[in-house]
C-alpha cells in the first residue's frame, strides 16, 4: 500500500463535490470535527474493505490541515485496528512509519501519543528521538516527565546513566518518574535511602523511595523502615507505607518474624491517631499469624 499515492486520492476527493469526509451535509455545509472524528470512532470493521478504511485512516491521520480532532480520532482508530494481529499485518510497515511521521508533528497531544505507541514496541527511532530531547531541552518533542515513562517502557539498562544524570535537574513529574525508571538500577540504592529517610522530602517521592530501595536490597529497606516505624515525629502517612510494605516483604513470610516488631506494631495499633497507621498495623499483624 503506498501512503502517497492514497494521500493524493484523498485530496483529489476532497476537491470533488460529495468526498468521504463530507457526505454527512447538513443543509450543504461540512460536518463538524467533531461529528467527523465520531464517525471515524464509531466506524464498523468491514473485513472485505479493510485495506481501504486503512489507507483512509492514514490518509487522515498525516494530513495537517484536518483538524486535531480528526486526526486523533484516525489515530486511535488505528491503533485499535492495530490489535487485529494478522489480519493488519500487511498495514503494519506503512502504519508505522505513519507514526514516525506524526512523532514530529506540530501538535504536541498527537506527537505524544504517536511517540507512546511506538515506545510500547520499543522501536529505536522513537527512542532516539526521546533520547535527544532528554539530552538537548530544545529539540524535546513531550515534557521531560513523560520522555521518561516513554523511556521506561523498555526495561533495558542502556537509558539508565541518562536518567540518572536527568534525575539531578528534574523537577516535579519528571523527577517521580525518574525514580520509576530508576528502581531496576543498583547504583541508585543510595539515593533511594537517603531520599526514603529525608522527611522534608515529598511523600510521593519517599513512597517511590521505600519501593525502589526495597527491590534493590530488602535488608536495606527493612533497617530502614523499622526506623520510620518507631519514629513518632515522622509522618504518619510513611510509617504505614513502610509498615504495609514490611506485611508484604520478607519480615512477615520468608523469615521469622521478629518479636519485638510485633510487639512494636501492636503498640502503634492501639496508640496511634492516625486511620492510616492503624489500618497497617492491623494488616501487618494479620500477615504475620498467616
Amino acid at each position: 500500500m503506498d501512503i502517497a499515492e492514497y494521500r493524493k486520492r484523498y485530496e483529489a476527493e476532497l476537491a470533488k463535490a460529495s468526498p468521504p469526509e463530507r457526505r454527512a451535509r447538513t443543509e450543504g455545509r461540512r460536518p463538524s470535527a467533531a461529528a467527523r472524528a465520531k464517525d471515524i470512532a464509531t466506524a464498523p470493521l468491514e473485513e472485505d474493505k479493510l485495506e481501504e478504511q486503512v489507507a483512509d485512516l492514514l490518509t487522515t491521520l498525516l494530513n495537517r490541515d484536518e483538524s486535531l480532532t480528526v486526526r486523533m480520532a484516525a489515530l486511535d482508530a488505528l491503533a485499535a485496528l492495530a490489535f487485529l494481529g494478522p489480519r493488519f499485518a500487511p498495514f503494519g510497515a506503512d502504519y508505522r512509519q505513519a507514526l514516525r511521521d506524526v512523532a514530529t508533528d506540530p501538535k504536541p497531544a498527537l506527537r505524544e501519543r504517536a511517540l507512546e505507541l511506538l515506545a510500547i514496541d520499543r522501536d529505536p527511532y522513537a527512542q532516539e528521538l526521546l533520547v535527544q530531547g532528554l539530552k538537548r531541552s530544545q529539540d524535546a518533542l513531550v515534557p521531560e516527565g513523560k520522555a521518561i515513562q516513554l523511556l521506561g517502557y523498555d526495561d533495558h539498562a542502556e537509558f539508565v546513566p541518562l536518567v540518572r544524570r536527568v534525575y539531578k535537574r528534574a523537577k516535579g513529574a519528571a523527577r517521580e518518574e525518574a525514580l520509576r525508571v530508576l528502581a531496576t538500577d543498583p547504583q541508585s540504592e543510595r539515593l533511594f535511602s537517603r531520599l526514603l529517610k529525608d522527611k522534608s522530602e515529598k511523600r510521593s517521592i519517599r513512597r517511590l523511595s521505600a519501593s525502589g530501595l526495597q527491590s534493590l536490597n530488602p535488608e536495606a529497606f527493612d533497617r530502614a523502615a523499622r526506623k520510620i516505624l518507631a519514629d513518632e515525629d515522622d509522618d504518619n502517612d510513611i510509617r504505614a507505607t513502610a509498615l504495609a510494605a514490611l506485611a508484604h516483604g520478607r519480615e512477615a513470610h520468608e523469615t521469622p518474624v521478629d518479636p519485638k516488631l510485633v510487639e512494636t506494631v501492636q503498640k502503634i495499633g492501639e496508640s496511634t491517631s492516625s486511620r492510616a497507621l492503624r489500618s497497617a498495623s492491623r494488616r501487618f499483624l494479620q500477615s504475620t499469624e498467616q
